[in-house]
């Protein structure tokens, strides 16, 4: 058996919902912008009661710096011009303390369209901006931490240069007095091959921190893509050739695109020395490219090591190391597919990395505009 009926009229349920509402104000203003209703949770928000603030302006709940700079005034033409004003501001209450505000007034017009008042909901939310504010304020320190780290990556990677000229002169002269004496030959192609890869090391940590204290800038020229990647590959062969690796070509053959030259190439090192690194002896890396849309599409792929799926989504990441944990394959500071982002965005592209996981090989695929917006 249901209960009585209860009747409630749609005034009723108006009254009732303004009477119990907290976490909102609402004021009433004449067409002179003056207080006439001080309703809903207006009072317990803002601290004046209604005899207090009823024919009253807003100017009491005003910051001194906003009634100055004439916010009060600009909020009601733009009421009045656009029908609502819409503000986040500092509002003062009657114990002197400031609440952030969020609000709306909006006009009333009669049937005739005259302004006769307005309406003005308010909701405080000092709590949320106080949250904005710590999160400012960590950004802040961040930012600043960061910068510093930049500084000291930059200093680092001089100090680590300096040594490397008379460490590459030592070899040589020790290379030539000792004529073909085969163990003092491995010594020397021992201490020339870390030497390099230091310098690449080195040349990889001081372009990292460019791009992030924006020093990094792009120098863009129409060229040929097949004689980029060609030099790429001429730029690797070393190492290709020491571990009797083959890089193998698919792309059109005329292919042009605008950018930078030097920088796309670097892009392109990095990628065939990454996957050189992370491939078995022997092993063959594909380098693919075509046209989709507007932009050119790189891929990079091999078959070796691959990538953990709990690792795909930081391996642009600076420090990231792409090989597997405890692979003697994955030493070093994980800069390079850093760097290749950073330079890859800066031309308004995008890097993606794909892996099916451990031991399943890797594809590294690059778009970049074939031109600049610019131009």
């Amino acid at each position: 058996m249901s209960g009585p009926e209860i009747l409630v009229s749609v005034r009723e349920l108006l009254d009732l919902a303004i009477a119990q509402e907290r976490e909102h104000a609402l004021l009433v203003l004449d067409s002179e912008a003056r207080v006439v209703g001080w309703l809903a949770g207006a009072t317990r928000i803002l601290g004046y009661t209604a005899e207090e603030m009823l024919g009253q302006t807003l100017g009491r709940i005003f910051t001194p710096e906003d009634l100055e700079r004439g916010e009060l005034d600009w909020e009601l033409r733009a009421a009045r011009s656009y029908g609502k004003a819409e503000d986040d501001r500092w509002h003062v209450r009657k114990d002197g303390v400031r609440i952030w505000v969020s609000g709306t007034l909006t006009a009333l017009r009669n049937d005739t369209g005259e302004i006769v008042g307005f309406s003005k909901i308010l909701r405080d939310r000092t709590d949320i901006r106080g949250r904005v504010e710590a999160l400012q304020a960590r950004l802040e320190k961040a930012s600043r931490v960061e910068n510093g780290e930049n500084v000291a990556l930059g200093t680092l990677a001089h100090e680590l240069r300096n040594p490397l000229v008379p460490l590459t002169n030592a070899a040589h002269i020790i290379r030539m007095v000792a004529g073909s004496e085969p163990q003092v030959a491995s010594c020397v192609e021992i201490i020339e091959r870390q030497v390099r890869f230091i310098e690449t090391l080195v040349q990889d940590l001081l372009e990292t921190t460019r791009v992030a204290v924006g020093k990094l800038k792009l120098h863009y020229e129409t060229f040929p893509v097949h004689a980029l990647i060609q030099h790429a590959i001429e730029t690797c062969s070393v190492s290709l050739a020491e571990r009797k690796q083959e890089v193998e070509l698919l792309l059109p053959d005329v292919l042009t695109i605008e950018a930078d030259r030097v920088r796309v190439q670097q892009v392109l090192v990095n990628l065939i020395t990454n996957a050189s690194k992370f491939s078995p002896t022997g092993a063959r890396i594909w380098i693919k490219a075509n046209v989709d849309a507007e932009e050119l599409v790189l891929r990079v792929e091999d078959r070796g090591k691959g990538i953990p799926s709990e690792l795909l989504p930081q391996i642009f990441d600076l420090f990231t190391q792409a090989g597997p944990e405890g692979d003697g394959a994955g030493d070093g500071l994980g800069l390079g597919l850093a760097l290749v982002k950073s330079i890859v965005e800066m031309h308004g592209g995008s890097v993606q990395a794909k892996s099916d996981g451990t031991e399943r090989g890797t594809e590294i695929i690059v778009r970049l505009p074939l031109r600049q917006r610019s131009s």
